[in-house]
Order: structure tokens, then sequence, then C-alpha cells
């Protein structure tokens, strides 16, 4: 948009210039030197202008291709962080639900149990412990009998 408005403010002022009316020009030297450097003037003055407007707007478009990538970069970050909490969740949520499950199996075995046990105490001459003797090796290599007890929750 700037750069129309440039070319048509120049286009602008070189029509207006030729439309000035002139002083006649002589044919001595020095006028055509003069003209000729300050033509050279304006023309080296008129491509520094130039050269820093298409820097200033170059290092625009640098400054707002840095902003999007850090915004892009920042979204990306947001999005792989809600990932990777929505895994966690997920995955905390599974092991509640095997613990669940877990915890619902034990209670039943308890359950169980507590009649079986229940059902044996009404029994008269029902024994609970059952013993049995095991063979074990001490450190000094000597062969020893223990006594190993156990409650109905299986053998050691």
């Amino acid at each position: 948009m700037k750069k129309m408005r440039l070319a048509a403010a120049a286009t602008l002022v070189a029509i207006l210039a030729t439309l000035a009316p002139h002083a006649p020009a002589y044919a001595d030297g020095a006028a055509s030197t003069r003209n000729i450097i300050l033509g050279g003037a304006a023309a080296a003055a008129g491509a520094l202008i130039l050269i820093n407007h298409n820097r200033k707007v170059h290092e625009r478009y640098a400054e707002d291709a840095a902003r999007q990538a850090a915004l892009a970069q920042q979204r990306d970050d947001a999005w792989t962080a809600y990932r990777s909490e929505k895994t966690a969740y997920e995955h905390e949520s599974t092991v509640a639900s095997a613990l669940k499950k877990e915890v619902a199996y034990q209670h039943q075995i308890i359950t169980q149990q507590r009649k079986q046990l229940a059902m044996a105490k009404a029994q008269p001459g029902a024994t609970f412990e059952r013993q049995s003797v095991a063979q074990v090796k001490s450190p000094a290599g000597k062969t020893q009998q223990v006594a190993v007890v156990s409650y109905g929750w299986g053998s050691f």
C-alpha cells in the first residue's frame, strides 16, 4: 500500500516538474557539471531512501514472522501439554479401575473365608490349625526340624 502511494507521489512530482516553467538553458560548462552532480546526488539520496525503506519493511516482516512462530510454538506446547495430561489421566483412570476390581475381588474372598470360618466354628470339634514339620539346614550345615503352622491360607 505504501509502495503504491510512494510511486503515485513520485509520478505526480515528475509530472509537475515537467510542467513547471524553466529558465532557458545556456551551454556553459559550470551549469552542466553542476546539474550532473546534483542529479547524481539526488539519485544517490533516492537510492538510500529506497534501501532504508526496504530494510525497515523486511525488519517488520521478520518481526511478524518471529511473532507468528512464537505463537505457533506456544500453541503447539499447549496442545502437547494437554495431550500429555489427557494421556496421564486416562492411564490413572485405568489403574484406578483395575484397583477397584482387585479390591472387590479381595473383598469377595474375605467374605467367603469369613463364611467358611463361621460354618467351621459352628461344627463341634473342628480344628483350624494344621501343623507340619519342615527340614531346614542351618548356616552351620546341621539339619533342624521346624514346625510350620497354617491357618487356612495355604502352606509356606
